[in-house]
């Protein structure tokens, strides 16, 4: 008897990638985590700043004057103005595409807001050549990774 067998993993590079689900999963844990640490507005030393978290669901958006609705995954604002300070996008390995540079592009490029990149611990390069091809150069790009055990993530500045 023959039994079939599906395997859903990506092949990429050699290498066995996990499913869709779990881009997904590393990606909500990622924004929560970087959210949590590095923008945890209010704080004693800013507190007119309040961060907003875009994942799961849409907290608070951006309006641009040139008619764009975003919605990156980290809002900082500066309150209560409302005005956009920061803002920071946390991508998985299956987010480094064109299309999301194009968005970043125009993320980076709004007046008196500091841009943030986190991806995935490896993925530096990948992202670089991505931020040129968009002409993206006000970039702050840090790379992330989960710690297993922790409900914490690593980040480290790119130079």
């Amino acid at each position: 008897m023959v039994k079939e067998h599906v395997d859903e993993r990506q092949i990429h590079s050699g290498m066995s990638l996990p499913m869709q689900r779990t881009y997904h999963e590393a990606h909500l844990l990622a924004v929560k985590n970087v959210a949590e640490q590095l923008f945890p507005f209010p704080t004693p030393e800013f507190p007119h700043f309040r961060s907003f978290v875009n994942e799961p669901e849409p907290e608070q958006k951006i309006f641009t004057n040139y008619g764009h609705e975003l919605t990156p995954d980290i809002v900082v604002l500066q309150w209560p103005e409302r005005l956009p300070v920061m803002i920071a996008e946390v991508v998985t390995e299956d987010m480094l595409t064109a299309e999301n540079a194009e968005t970043w592009a125009i993320e980076a490029r709004l007046d008196g807001v500091e841009f943030f990149l986190y991806v995935p611990a490896g993925q530096a390069k990948a992202a670089k050549a991505l931020l040129k091809q968009a002409k993206i150069k006000t970039a702050t790009l840090r790379t992330w990774r989960n710690i297993t055990g922790l409900r914490t993530v690593d980040v480290a500045p790119i130079k």
